[in-house]
């Protein structure tokens, strides 16, 4: 056998392991209908952004960016209790952060501390009375902690500050959920 032929041997026995190795990975993580990847890969992604931003703020511990990040990040997971934490930091820096508010009243909402979620919300609407989500937000809040005819006026204004948009049709879906138990 020639020196040409031997190579090309071994580059095609090369390439049919892993032609194998890929169908076997393929086959044992199947995707969903959606294409969506398995979990395990989407667990590892969260933990690899976890500690990228984790890393950053090492060097820049106060950047209220990479902050909200982290907490979103918790905060998507189902982590409330850490978003909560991180949503208090980036408050010490600037408390008049609305984005922020809104995000940690509805983290505190969801640990079960609804009625200091409602304080801390309606302080984001005070602080800026045009912030359509923070109304949401305070509807959203009250209207699942029992507080129905409370819930009302927050929705009402999420949806006089733009009826068309996602967060005044979500307000509107509320709403009215909360009117047709009423009747």
């Amino acid at each position: 056998m020639s020196v040409g032929i031997k190579k090309w041997v071994v580059v095609a026995g090369i390439f049919t392991m892993a032609i194998i190795i890929i169908l076997s990975v393929k086959q044992r993580q199947p995707e969903d209908e959606l294409g969506t990847p398995p979990l395990p890969v989407d667990l590892l992604n969260i933990n690899m952004k976890e500690q990228q931003l984790k890393e950053l703020l090492a060097s820049d511990p106060m950047n209220r960016d990479l902050l909200f990040q982290l907490g979103t990040l918790y905060f998507d997971t189902n982590r409330f209790t850490q978003a909560i934490e991180i949503y208090r930091r980036i408050l010490s820096i600037n408390g008049r952060d609305v984005d922020t508010l809104n995000d940690l009243g509805l983290a505190l909402h969801y640990t079960g501390r609804s009625q200091e979620a409602s304080e801390t919300l309606l302080k984001a609407t005070k602080i800026d009375p045009d912030h359509q989500r923070a109304w949401l937000s305070l509807g959203f809040v009250l209207a699942a902690s029992g507080r129905t005819e409370e819930a009302k006026e927050p929705l009402r204004r999420a949806i006089s500050i733009n009826p068309a948009n996602d967060v005044g049709k979500e307000a509107s879906r509320i709403l009215s959920i909360i009117n047709r138990q009423q009747r």
